[in-house]
């Protein structure tokens, strides 16, 4: 069985306000995963490891490795060490506004 389906099964017997609570959810999982994948990669771009990044940004390592993993609640502070950290601008999209910070 593929996960849609079983998705789909899983779900059959949701209100309606559970679907909309469950779809925000997953929003907003889907959100913290792309931004952790994109620390991991601008991290491994720039040869760095955790325990150095996690270092030059005052966090613990287990820290970074759940931001990476889209299993943490990123503030905007800590996007911007990171992104400061590895020499990397910023870009935040609210709808059709854009604004992009530089690195420090």
């Amino acid at each position: 069985m593929r996960f849609k389906e079983l998705d789909e099964l899983a779900r059959k017997d949701e209100t309606p306000e559970e679907r909309i609570y469950h779809d925000q959810r997953r929003t907003e999982l889907r959100a913290a995963l792309y931004a952790g994948i994109a620390i991991r990669d601008a991290r491994e771009e720039a040869g760095l490891s955790q325990t150095e990044l996690a270092a030059r940004i005052g966090i613990a390592q287990s820290a970074l490795s759940r931001i990476e993993a889209g299993r943490a609640n990123l503030t905007l502070g800590t996007l911007q060490r990171v992104t400061d950290a590895l020499g990397v601008s910023l870009t935040l999209g609210v709808g059709s506004h854009e604004v992009a910070i530089p690195a420090a």
